[in-house]
């Protein structure tokens, strides 16, 4: 029985405010509104599809198309909550192939934006045009106009400001429209695309350019050139699209584009056997690029997972990402074999060579950690030097079981060997390190031998110099002869014109050279000039994560590149002479922890006279 002095604490929202909740969860930001509005225009048949932005969208969004339209009848159910083109009942949800649908999306957008709609079928004499202000109908008239629809969303968030602080500036926003606008340019072909913002072009697609095409006017010419075609039909699914030569890479994901159906999408169990279909043929920490397009019938694939239809789930996960990867192995497998490509330096290794085809072929049993993170590369050489010394050696930065005293330069320091520890190899000044194998120098000292990584040792020795150089703003720019020109996408210019000092921090000037292409005029002394591109990609792909983006993490991933880029660096199998190997010694001395290359590898190992007593059962 109800207590009368007591109000219910459970009510039933008003439907202005339940309109706002489930709008979003659909408009999530500008480019939400992009997507849903270009969906609509491909479902409808468009040909020609042309999206105008005004503030990164924060003020205008505009899209028109010239597909087949609406009737008054329909432009006002489109705008109601729970109106759908082409949903009958349940079942029909297993059987999805079109993207959006009229009324999925626009009441959403309606609801927190103020939007006019005009739309026209071939056969009417006049188009219908609708505003709607916040949700609410305002007038209904009838106009001339081409045949298609247009839907211009004004003010979006204008009664949801709480909603709008949190949009981001101008750049971020703007990249995002961008981004939304390019995954469907890529694909659609047959449909032309134009991005406009404040009036200037930033993207024109032609409607007959096909995924090559598309791809050089999205990425640039130059990055279409290592692209390989991928057409395989495996377990019901079929793959296609172009994928990138293994030395084409990223330090991001940013260039992994997955479409199912058609519908950009976002799967793990795609991304990670795309991944694995290049494992051991690229560098630990870069990524493979890439455009796949998958269709599998919808029954197998559910799309509703998500409010707008960004992430799908499929029935056998497992299969799907083995499909993937098996696509990938066996194409760039075939690409080496007949492709005397410069990307590609060699076949692919043994261990990643495809099983024989049978139909009948179990599905790989999931590893440890699959659908989390990708499956580790295979060691590299400077990790041989400890196994092969196993199991008397050991790596520095491991505890030892018990505690035990060390010699540090000839100060005792009792316990364990922490990162923290600070080595000190006395040795004799006059006389240079061993060199065995062309590799590793040996330091024998009183109770242990040192053993030290000369590639690991001197990439650490440039790191530190190069990072004390930038941060001084110390280093010696070297003006080009000839300007490196370097081409990036649309949605990456306004990064770039955003931020010159942050590439001038870094040790290169760059500026405009004319639409999506800009001019690299002087670098840091140190750097290689054939690298120089490679670091200006890794600059964008970390500044278009946006919010995510750490100064200091990637001031610190770009000082890697940047040794990688260094002249002159010694590499293992590099035979030194006795005052190199003296000034590397003397560098390691000056080092402070811990005691890794700048890729996270030890550069020292050693091996103790106990564990060598111990090899030799002189000690039990």
């Amino acid at each position: 029985m109800s207590d009368p002095h007591h109000a219910p604490s459970v009510r039933i929202l008003p439907e202005s405010v339940a309109n706002k909740i489930a709008a979003g969860e659909v408009v999530e930001r500008p480019a939400s509104v992009v997507k849903e509005l270009i969906e609509n225009a491909l479902d409808a048949r468009a040909t020609r599809i042309v999206v105008r932005l005004v503030a990164a969208g924060r003020r205008t969004i505009e899209v028109i198309d010239n597909g087949t339209g609406m009737s008054e009848q329909d432009a006002l159910l489109a705008v109601e909550r729970h109106a759908t083109s082409k949903i009958r009942s349940a079942d029909d949800l297993d059987n999805i192939m079109t993207l959006g649908f009229r009324g999925e999306a626009l009441a959403s957008i309606a609801a927190v934006s103020r939007v006019e709609l005009l739309t026209r079928r071939e056969d009417d004499d006049s188009a219908t045009r609708l505003r709607i202000d916040g949700g609410v109908l305002r007038d209904v008239t009838r106009m001339a106009g081409p045949v298609g629809t247009r839907v211009t969303v004004n003010r979006l968030y204008f009664n949801t400001p709480v909603r709008a602080k949190f949009l981001k500036g101008v750049t971020t926003e703007l990249s995002q429209c961008i981004d939304a606008v390019q995954r469907h340019a890529l694909v659609e072909e047959g449909v032309g695309f134009q991005l406009l913002h404040n009036e200037k072009v930033l993207l024109d697609v032609p409607q007959n350019a096909r995924l090559r095409e598309r791809m050089a006017l999205i990425w640039g010419l130059a990055f279409s050139k290592d692209l390989v075609e991928l057409d395989v039909e495996c377990m019901g699914l079929k793959i296609g699209g172009l994928i990138g030569a293994p030395g084409l890479t990223r330090s991001q994901r940013s260039h992994q584009f997955f479409f199912l159906n058609r519908r950009p999408i976002v799967n793990r169990s795609l991304q990670y056997g795309f991944e694995d279909g290049y494992h051991g043929l690229i560098t630990i920490g870069r990524r493979p690029v890439g455009v796949l397009l998958l269709t599998v019938h919808p029954r197998l694939v559910d799309v509703n997972i998500h409010p707008s239809k960004r992430e799908v789930r499929f029935r056998d996960e497992r299969a799907v990402r083995a499909a993937i990867r098996d696509a990938v192995r066996e194409r760039l497998a075939a690409l080496s074999e007949v492709v005397s490509a410069p990307a590609v330096r060699a076949a692919v290794p043994r261990a990643a060579q495809p099983a024989a085809p049978d139909a009948a072929r179990p599905v790989e049993p999931p590893r440890p950690g699959a659908g989390i993170e990708p499956e580790p590369q295979e060691a590299d050489e400077a990790l041989a030097a400890e196994q092969a010394f196993q199991p008397a050696a050991r790596n520095v930065l491991e505890e030892h079981a018990e505690p035990v005293q060390i010699e540090f330069g000839g100060e005792s320091r009792p316990g364990h060997v922490e990162p923290a520890a600070v080595y000190r190899p006395m040795g004799h000044m006059q006389d240079a390190p061993l060199q065995i194998f062309d590799t590793y120098l040996l330091v024998p000292e009183e109770d242990r031998l040192l053993i030290i990584d000369q590639h690991a040792l001197h990439e650490r020795l440039t790191y530190d110099n190069l990072r004390a150089e930038l941060e001084d703003r110390d280093y010696a720019a070297q003006q080009l002869a000839v300007p490196l020109l370097v081409e990036v996408s649309p949605s990456q210019v306004d990064l770039v014109n955003a931020n010159p000092e942050l590439f001038s921090s870094l040790g290169i000037e760059i500026e405009p050279f004319g639409d999506t292409t800009f001019q690299v005029t002087a670098i840091c002394h140190l750097y290689d000039e054939s690298k120089v591109p490679d670091a200006v990609y890794r600059v964008l792909d970390a500044l278009g994560q946006g919010d995510l983006f750490d100064r200091e993490e990637f001031m610190a991933d770009l000082l890697r590149l940047a040794v990688e880029a260094c002249r002159g660096s010694v590499k293992a199998g590099d035979p030194l002479s006795s005052q190199e190997r003296r000034e590397l010694l003397d560098g390691f001395r000056r080092l402070q922890p811990p005691y890794t290359c700048p890729h996270g590898r030890p550069i020292i190992t050693e091996l103790t006279v106990s564990q060598m007593e111990k090899s030799f059962r002189r000690r039990q």
